[in-house]
């Protein structure tokens, strides 16, 4: 019998999901592939290490670690790299998987139910969160939720790296982002409930709000708060310890210590500071407008000098 290797394949996955009773499977691999394509099932795989070459449409194409690929029903394309020289990670689902997946999310059904071969270069950042999840895989039951999550930030990516519309929405996402931390009420917000306002993997807001501002969202958050300490701290009667509850610091220890390292002295030092410096302004413009009163009173005097010169001429006349 003639040897089929995308029936083989196919196979393979469909005994897999028998054994372990899910409509889908994934795992690491070392070794090269032959030519194949499924005919049900969904293909996504990322290169981890090494450097394959991977052959799709008549192209080839020499990968490094980062590079992400989705490959729906039918499309041919081989991995090919000598022995224990590359390493990448696929995930396998069936077509009724992903249509019940794309269901559930119309922005991934409308963007890759017209595509074919869809592939990107992660940043840094995006494979090492793509990493991270695929690590948090264990082949245990319940672990639904992770392969979610898993396939929204590795879709989210995959749609962002490929889409120029996308890419304007990705930054409206950003800008809003940006606006929000610069605004007092958002300082105490917790991260995870920032994420959540954003419909975009999370690799990739913080990648693209770093771009932006040059820092973290943690990072950023942390600036604008002690920003707004020292505000408070200048402008405001509120106890050291008072500001630190306000702005939900970790601890009153934590809020001095990290103050100190943004300022170089504590937030008591800072505030006698600020008073030092707000009391001699205060003397210097008492002393401005003495001197400007003086000068007022000395340019007087000559007019006031002719206007007695004035009635006693007067008063000469008339005697």
């Amino acid at each position: 019998m003639q040897f089929n290797p995308e029936k083989c394949l196919d196979y393979y996955f469909e005994e897999q999901s028998q054994q372990t009773k899910k409509n889908y499977h994934y795992l690491w691999c070392s070794i090269d592939s032959c030519m194949h394509k499924h005919i049900d099932f969904y293909e996504l795989f990322f290169v981890a290490g090494g450097s394959p070459c991977h052959y799709y449409d008549g192209r080839q194409q020499n990968l490094q670690k980062n590079w992400m690929f989705f490959f729906k029903p039918g499309e041919q394309h081989q991995l090919y790299a000598k022995p224990f020289q590359s390493v990448h990670f696929t995930f396998f689902a069936t077509e009724e998987f992903f249509e019940y997946y794309f269901q559930k999310n119309p922005l991934f059904h409308d963007f890759f139910g017209e595509k074919k071969c869809i592939s990107c270069e992660m940043t840094d950042e995006e494979f090492e969160y793509i990493f991270m999840l695929t690590n948090s895989l264990t082949h245990q039951e319940n672990e639904e939720q992770r392969i979610s999550m898993l396939l929204y930030n590795a879709l989210s990516i995959l749609m962002l790296h490929n889409s120029s519309d996308n890419m304007k929405k990705e930054n409206k996402y950003v800008e809003d982002l940006v606006a929000k931390m610069n605004n007092y009420t958002y300082l105490t917000s917790k991260i995870q409930d920032i994420y959540k306002q954003y419909p975009i993997a999370r690799c990739t807001l913080i990648q693209e709000f770093k771009n932006r501002t040059g820092m973290t969202i943690v990072q950023y958050q942390k600036k604008m708060k002690l920003e707004y300490a020292a505000q408070l701290l200048t402008n405001s009667g509120y106890q050291i310890t008072e500001i630190a509850e306000i702005l939900e610091f970790e601890s009153l220890s934590h809020f001095l210590r990290i103050f100190k390292e943004q300022y170089g002295v504590t937030p008591k030092e800072y505030r006698k500071q600020k008073s030092l410096e707000s009391g001699e302004r205060r003397t210097a413009k008492k002393a401005e407008k003495n001197v400007n009163s003086m000068d007022c009173k000395i340019k007087c005097v000559p007019k006031i000098h002719k206007r007695i010169v004035g009635i006693m001429e007067d008063k000469g006349k008339s005697d």
